[in-house]
């Protein structure tokens, strides 16, 4: 019985640390965690601007000491690095464009949804791709329900409407 008086009373205080943890999100916590953030990428940005041009130095000191024959493999593996990156740029490109007109032709996915299901697509997000695949179900959804509000017949609701007619057997007591 003492035992359990004393679990009752530890867990107590767990209860009360974990509503207390909780912060509140208000307005200038948001702002001030933004002001954060951008402080943060102002500062990676220095340091890769940084890094990049003193990477610019050593190269050109790099060539500075090298020998023709060096310089001119070097210039070779530049080159044959760029085309490698055209060739997969023109590769991703290729498969984005197809991508892009398969998810128009056999879904019938808009020109904007199926541009960014073809980019989550290549890059492997498929955490997008089926974000791309809600927003297109939802879109075709509304339209589909549009289509039914336009087509159907409205109804008789007013009575004033059913006044307007008519009616044969009242109006044979009218005329009578």
């Amino acid at each position: 019985m003492a035992e359990e008086t004393r679990t009752e009373q530890t867990q107590e205080p767990a209860e009360q640390k974990t509503e207390q943890e909780i912060p509140e999100v208000t307005m200038e916590s948001l702002s001030a965690d933004n002001a954060k953030l951008k402080a943060e990428i102002a500062k990676q940005k220095l340091a890769l601007d940084k890094a990049l041009h003193n990477n610019g130095e050593l190269t050109k000191q790099l060539r500075a000491k090298m020998s023709a024959s060096e310089q001119e493999a070097e210039a070779k593996r530049e080159a044959e690095e760029a085309q490698a990156n055209r060739i997969k740029e023109l590769e991703d490109y290729k498969r984005r464009s197809e991508a892009r007109e398969r998810y128009m032709a056999t879904i019938g996915m808009s020109a904007d949804l199926a541009k960014e299901a073809a980019e989550a697509e290549v890059s492997g997000d498929m955490d997008a791709l089926a974000s791309v695949y809600k927003r297109h179900q939802e879109a075709a959804i509304r339209a589909s329900e549009a289509e039914w509000l336009k087509k159907r017949p409205m109804p008789e609701t007013s009575r004033e409407e059913q006044a307007a007619k008519e009616d044969p057997f009242l109006k044979g007591f009218n005329q009578g």
